[in-house]
């Protein structure tokens, strides 16, 4: 059962995306999608590599100006 479905915001390498599509394939893969003022961007990632954000309540620079 995959732990992460579309939607969902999730971090990857300490950058914040939204998981975009799922491939079914074993480990399960997401494509993450994050967007900045200056561009949109995709990776795939293993479940693996991701973690849950699990509040908005404390401060957080996770977003990258390019």
């Amino acid at each position: 059962m995959m732990a992460f479905r579309v939607g969902e915001e999730v971090l990857f390498n300490g950058d914040r995306y939204v998981i975009a599509e799922t491939d079914d394939a074993v480990p399960y893969r997401y494509r993450l999608l994050a967007t900045t003022r200056a561009r949109a961007h995709f990776v795939w990632a293993n479940e693996s590599e991701l973690t849950s954000i699990i509040g908005y309540t404390e401060p957080r620079d996770d977003t990258a100006f390019y």
